[in-house]
């Protein structure tokens, strides 16, 4: 395995990336959608999130296919005060 510290392409620090699980938000078509649990690795300095491709095809699948379990987020519409 590789050995190599990759910097964070953000904030250029070079310390190592913590693997975590995460929140990712998503929007496809108008929708938002929200994963819990995902992993990730995280730049310390920054947080900046790094997710691998495998992951990002599952989700992306299981939008794609409309998952029972998953639902779309209401999204609100907003207007400031004037």
């Amino acid at each position: 395995m590789n050995n190599r510290i990759y910097p964070c392409e953000f904030c250029d620090t070079e310390q190592e990336q913590v693997e975590q699980r995460v929140t990712l938000t998503m929007q496809r078509n108008g929708r938002w959608y929200i994963f819990e649990n995902v992993p990730a690795k995280v730049c310390p300095n920054c947080g900046h999130r790094y997710y691998d491709g495998p992951t990002l095809l599952r989700l992306e699948q299981m939008i794609r296919d409309n998952s029972d379990d998953l639902r779309p987020v209401e999204a609100w519409a907003f207007s400031l005060p004037t």
